[in-house]
């Protein structure tokens, strides 16, 4: 699948934006903060239903507005017929808002989804950015954000799991807040029934999702392992293991009814410490992926290089994935990271390419053309557009 075409409304500095693309190479070039990045963004958030720079979608509306959309007309590599795909942001104060609530509405050829987890799956892209070095270098936090986005677009019954389990997450956190509330600190067996009505729900859910994370992780471990020995030139091996909550073994062996009565019973004897604590400490909202090279943490021991490649092996991973599971590419979206990476790690990167449609941040246009030229043969077919203050004009090629 491919994008003829981004359109765009009052998102972030584009009032409006319609503009047509190649099926190769596209490369967006200009000074810094003129809106580049923007549009790699809009199409992230396309693929996603979120941007990978902000968790605040009010953040990315033209100013003085109260609502964004973005929408992509595509064309399917395989039947060569077209679609589109719209994600449209309401902050509920505007006098034409259809709600006094934010409210977010994905579309697929301009029929609104009832849910957000029917989305996911009809159009996928990987995002290369230099914010990719938080997987390494940040908590928790970001490597989840990760693995949900990835397994999320290839299997999203696993959205629709993930959803389920915080909104049942955030009824036990509730029971426990408005028992808290007015100073109260005797935990009763009143409260402890109210909470456990949560339990079963929430196992369910959990023990679904930390069975896809587990598997997943182990594909991302072996396809990162494989592209970080070629980046290190084979000195070097990565190991990305799933840390979770409950024994491994309880995945390796995955039985849905065991995992679940675990959960309940822990969620049952921490009841009252959840009680204390104002909120629920156990369960997979606590995941985490533990990276290391050859038994050394990449976070305490790993060189700025080291790392750099390390997240480069996660993306590429999970480009791996993607292919594997759509059977086709997905879109790649090179947000500055040429300047990022030393000449061996662009290669590797370059070499990975494919036949995929490629969109590129740059401020140097040149350096662009001769990086493009000598890996890749598609760079006959790249088409440049300068970026100015919101402003996208093509370019003809030299």
């Amino acid at each position: 699948m491919y994008i003829r075409s981004i359109q765009l409304e009052n998102f972030r500095n584009y009032r409006r934006l319609d503009l047509k693309v190649e099926p190769s190479v596209n490369v967006f070039y200009g000074e810094n903060a003129q809106g580049k990045t923007n549009i790699l963004e809009s199409i992230y958030v396309c693929t996603s239903t979120h941007s990978h720079r902000t968790s605040k979608d009010a953040e990315m509306i033209y100013h003085g507005e109260h609502g964004y959309k973005v929408k992509l007309n595509l064309t399917s590599s395989f039947h060569a017929y077209d679609e589109s795909v719209s994600v449209v942001f309401e902050d509920g104060n505007g006098e034409m808002s259809t709600s006094k609530r934010a409210r977010k509405v994905c579309l697929h050829d301009d029929v609104p989804f009832e849910k957000i987890s029917e989305y996911f799956g009809i159009f996928n892209a990987v995002i290369f950015a230099p914010e990719d070095l938080m997987l390494i270098k940040d908590g928790p936090s970001i490597r989840r954000k990760y693995l949900n986005v990835l397994i999320s677009q290839v299997k999203p019954s696993y959205y629709f799991e993930l959803s389920n389990y915080v909104r049942y997450l955030m009824s036990r956190n509730r029971i426990i807040k408005n028992a808290r509330s007015g100073g109260n600190k005797v935990f009763s067996d009143r409260i402890r029934e109210e909470m456990s009505i949560w339990h079963e729900p929430m196992a369910r859910s959990a023990a679904r999702i930390m069975r896809d994370r587990y598997l997943f992780s182990l594909r991302i471990d072996s396809f990162a392992k494989v592209h970080h020995e070629s980046i290190s030139h084979g000195n070097e091996s990565l190991y990305v293991k799933y840390k979770t909550c409950i024994p491994i073994n309880m995945l390796e062996n995955y039985n849905e009814d065991e995992v679940v009565s675990y959960l309940m019973a822990k969620w049952d004897h921490v009841a009252e410490d959840d009680f204390f604590r104002g909120g629920t400490d156990f369960g997979p909202q606590r995941d985490d992926l533990q990276m290391s090279l050859d038994g050394d943490g990449l976070r305490m021991f790993a060189s700025q290089g080291q790392q750099r490649s390390a997240a480069l092996s996660m993306k590429l991973a999970e480009l791996d994935i993607m292919r594997e599971e759509t059977n086709d590419a997905p879109v790649l979206l090179l947000d500055d990271v040429f300047g990022e990476l030393d000449a061996q790690r662009r290669k590797c990167l370059l070499s990975e390419i494919g036949d995929a449609q490629i969109f590129i941040t740059c401020t140097d246009k040149s350096f662009i053309e001769q990086e493009m030229a000598d890996s890749l043969e598609k760079a006959s077919r790249i088409a440049f557009f300068e970026v100015s203050n919101g402003d996208v004009s093509r370019v003809e090629n030299r």
